[in-house]
């Protein structure tokens, strides 16, 4: 590769760094929000707070973004399957209802990977779960 073709990659990879770390949401935000005591499986209040005014949706979206992708089956007769949401431990509910929740009632959101969810609630949970701590006031 030529020095100059190089310093282009290079600066498109450097521009588009700055571009996602400055942007409301961009990774730059995520990282910093995860660096107050989340992880990737893990959105705790501190986060949450940074977030006001989003649904848990777009919580969700902006800070661990691999929770709403659909996870492959067992089989291929199986298919992909998205996420369940479970509310303090005993609601059932599809990924699209995190967008009518509100972060600011929210004190953590978990994700399960498919055989911890099934540990923890039994079959039927090929896509994982989504776990939410309603905040106690």
């Amino acid at each position: 590769m030529s020095s100059r073709r190089c310093a282009s990659v290079v600066l498109a990879l450097v521009v588009s760094a700055c571009v996602s770390s400055s942007t409301p949401g961009g990774e730059g935000f995520a990282a910093a929000a995860r660096a107050r005591g989340g992880n990737s499986r893990l959105i705790v209040r501190a986060q949450l707070d940074e977030l006001y005014g989003y649904s848990a949706y777009e919580a969700v979206e902006t800070l661990n973004r691999r929770w709403l992708q659909p996870q492959r089956g067992s089989s291929l007769a199986s298919g992909q399957s998205f996420a369940r949401v479970m509310i303090d431990g005993n609601v059932r509910r599809e990924i699209n209802d995190l967008a009518r929740m509100s972060t600011d009632n929210i004190e953590t959101m978990r994700y399960l990977f498919a055989p911890d969810a099934t540990t923890k609630y039994g079959t039927g949970y090929p896509g994982g779960v989504i776990e939410v701590t309603l905040r106690r006031r």
